[in-house]
């Protein structure tokens, strides 16, 4: 798998490399497959860190710009996918301004549905786009091991790739 940003936005090329680095790593894989199972897959890790080590996949990343109408829409999004641009990323400009490495574990994240949507015999999703109860499924178990090693510390606070903000805010 390999992640492609043609733009300039420094944050974002900056996380594109650094996805694509944890993804050449093998004691990344060796994590995954060592961990015992996720929730809402019919998957193992084993197979999971497999189809992510042996996958040509491109995973493109484009930058979108809420209009009004879209900021109501997405205002709690750091990023979404499309089923009408397989295997495209889009990150919301609005939600950039956070550490290179919580983007890079978004970009890590995304790409665990990309490549679930490319598995033809499994699924390992996580159901809905509440953060509620993800932890131990494999986007969001994977991303945040993706954070914790970007940051050198595997005691690094979770994130929730699907945020969760006060309902009054805009």
């Amino acid at each position: 798998m390999i992640i492609i940003f043609n733009d300039e936005h420094t944050r974002v090329k900056a996380a594109t490399a650094l996805s694509n680095g944890i993804l050449k790593n093998p004691v990344f894989f060796k994590a995954i497959s060592d961990h015992p199972s996720f929730d809402l897959s019919t998957a193992s890790p084993q197979i999971i860190a497999d189809l992510m080590a042996k996958s040509d996949l491109e995973f493109k990343i484009e930058i979108f710009y809420p209009n009004v109408l879209q900021s109501i829409k997405y205002r709690k999004t750091f990023a979404f996918t499309d089923g009408r641009f397989p295997n495209t990323l889009f990150l919301n400009f609005k939600k950039l301004e956070r550490e290179t490495e919580d983007i890079a574990a978004t970009i890590i994240h995304e790409s665990i549905h990309a490549l679930d949507d490319a598995a033809e015999n499994e699924t390992f999703g996580h159901g809905n786009n509440s953060a509620v109860g993800k932890e131990n499924t494999a986007p969001y178990w994977i991303g945040n091991l993706a954070y914790r090693m970007l940051k050198n510390n595997p005691d690094a606070p979770l994130l929730a790739f699907d945020q969760v903000e006060d309902d009054n805010e805009v």
